[in-house]
């Protein structure tokens, strides 16, 4: 592809839609670029060492207990086999439509999370400034929807998210109306653990 044709792409691409950031990448794919060169061709700036760490987990099993978005993610598997991803494209569209400098990055789910369940988000300020600080907004992303600084790194809030799950399953397992269909168990407990010794992993291969 010509370098006149990547910069009709580059020109065209929006953080709103993955078909126009995943054809940039293709083409810089194309070119031999490497995946971080590529993800800061397409978003200007420099993702972390902890987000190219955590890219594989979403094809891992027993997966980690969160939902992954499609951007930033696809661009690091472009091509590869992935599950489908939510939250969808609409959901990283009513984030991007609140503020463009949010980059969605996963939606913590399991016990003790909210009806609206929180989306993690970098900001592309914040990653030009070599900070990997993440914040947090609803689902629902209206206009009035507040955008809170979570934590300092998104495996930070990962992790956190994953010990107050394990505490909590902990506890429950041992409450007597904790019987029957339903009812919390020691192999439910050891697969959090497992995964927060992951997310651990995953820690140290970052830093």
């Amino acid at each position: 592809m010509t370098d006149g044709a990547i910069e009709r792409l580059r020109a065209g691409v929006s953080g709103r839609d993955y078909a126009s950031m995943a054809r940039l990448a293709k083409a810089l794919y194309d070119r031999k670029l490497r995946t971080r060169e590529v993800l800061h061709e397409c978003y200007g700036a420099d993702f972390p060492s902890e987000f190219f760490a955590t890219a594989g987990e979403r094809l891992r099993r027993p997966p980690l207990l969160v939902i992954f978005t499609n951007l930033p993610w696809k661009l690091v598997t472009l091509g590869e086999s992935s599950p489908p991803s939510a939250p969808s494209e609409e959901l990283e569209k009513r984030i991007f439509a609140r503020d463009p400098d949010l980059v969605p990055l996963v939606r913590l789910i399991g016990s003790r999370t909210t009806r609206e369940r929180p989306v993690m988000c970098y900001r592309l300020s914040e990653l030009r400034a070599g900070r990997t600080a993440v914040f947090s907004i609803k689902a629902t992303a209206t206009a009035r929807d507040p955008i809170t600084r979570h934590g300092e790194s998104l495996l930070d809030v990962v992790r956190a998210h994953h010990a107050n799950v394990l505490q909590h399953m902990e506890w429950l397992v041992d409450q007597p109306w904790n019987r029957g269909f339903g009812a919390e168990d020691e192999k439910a407990i050891d697969e959090v653990r497992s995964l927060l010794e992951r997310i651990e992993e995953l820690q140290r291969q970052a830093a």
